[in-house]
Protein backbone atom coordinates (compact mmCIF):
# COMPACT_ATOMS: atom_id res chain seq x y z
CA UNK A 1 0.00 0.00 0.00
CA UNK A 2 1.41 3.68 -0.66
CA UNK A 3 1.51 6.14 1.58
CA UNK A 4 -0.89 8.07 0.13
CA UNK A 5 -3.34 4.78 0.19
CA UNK A 6 -2.76 4.59 3.73
CA UNK A 7 -2.97 8.53 4.45
CA UNK A 8 -6.27 8.09 2.68
CA UNK A 9 -7.51 5.07 4.79
CA UNK A 10 -6.27 6.91 7.96
CA UNK A 11 -8.64 9.74 6.95
CA UNK A 12 -11.32 8.12 6.09
CA UNK A 13 -11.92 7.01 9.20
CA UNK A 14 -12.12 10.05 10.96
CA UNK A 15 -15.45 11.74 11.65
CA UNK A 16 -16.91 13.80 8.92
CA UNK A 17 -15.98 16.98 10.98
CA UNK A 18 -12.32 16.60 11.28
CA UNK A 19 -12.31 15.56 7.81
CA UNK A 20 -14.35 18.94 6.21
CA UNK A 21 -11.45 20.83 8.60
CA UNK A 22 -9.02 18.54 6.69
CA UNK A 23 -9.95 18.92 3.35
CA UNK A 24 -10.56 23.06 4.04
CA UNK A 25 -6.66 23.10 5.46
CA UNK A 26 -5.12 21.14 2.20
CA UNK A 27 -7.35 22.98 -0.74
CA UNK A 28 -6.38 26.88 1.64
CA UNK A 29 -2.54 25.21 1.02
CA UNK A 30 -2.85 25.19 -2.79
CA UNK A 31 -2.20 28.15 -5.23
CA UNK A 32 -5.11 29.91 -6.26
CA UNK A 33 -6.57 28.86 -9.64
CA UNK A 34 -5.11 31.75 -11.66
CA UNK A 35 -1.77 30.55 -10.37
CA UNK A 36 -2.09 27.03 -11.38
CA UNK A 37 -3.99 26.96 -14.82
CA UNK A 38 -4.09 29.89 -16.34
CA UNK A 39 -7.37 30.80 -19.01
CA UNK A 40 -5.07 30.14 -21.74
CA UNK A 41 -3.96 26.46 -20.89
CA UNK A 42 -7.49 26.21 -19.95
CA UNK A 43 -8.84 26.88 -23.26
CA UNK A 44 -5.87 25.12 -24.66
CA UNK A 45 -7.28 21.92 -22.94
CA UNK A 46 -10.74 22.19 -24.10
CA UNK A 47 -9.66 22.44 -27.58
CA UNK A 48 -7.28 19.45 -27.65
CA UNK A 49 -9.73 17.29 -25.37
CA UNK A 50 -12.50 18.56 -28.24
CA UNK A 51 -10.05 17.52 -31.14
CA UNK A 52 -9.55 14.13 -29.29
CA UNK A 53 -13.67 13.22 -29.24
CA UNK A 54 -14.09 14.74 -32.59
CA UNK A 55 -11.42 12.26 -34.53
CA UNK A 56 -12.40 9.37 -32.48
CA UNK A 57 -9.61 8.86 -30.31
CA UNK A 58 -11.67 8.77 -27.28
CA UNK A 59 -15.25 8.35 -26.52
CA UNK A 60 -17.09 10.48 -24.61
CA UNK A 61 -19.26 8.68 -21.37
CA UNK A 62 -22.40 9.23 -20.18
CA UNK A 63 -22.60 10.77 -17.26
CA UNK A 64 -23.91 8.15 -14.94
CA UNK A 65 -20.84 5.88 -16.16
CA UNK A 66 -18.30 8.81 -14.65
CA UNK A 67 -19.62 8.32 -11.12
CA UNK A 68 -20.30 4.58 -11.38
CA UNK A 69 -16.35 4.63 -12.62
CA UNK A 70 -15.50 7.37 -9.42
CA UNK A 71 -17.34 5.26 -6.83
CA UNK A 72 -15.98 2.01 -8.26
CA UNK A 73 -12.45 3.54 -7.94
CA UNK A 74 -13.16 4.72 -4.77
CA UNK A 75 -13.36 1.15 -2.96
CA UNK A 76 -9.97 0.07 -4.32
Amino acid sequence: MSAIEEIEKTVLALPVEQRVLLAESLLSSLPPMSEAWSEAEELAEVERREREIESGKVQPLPEAEFWRRVETGRQR
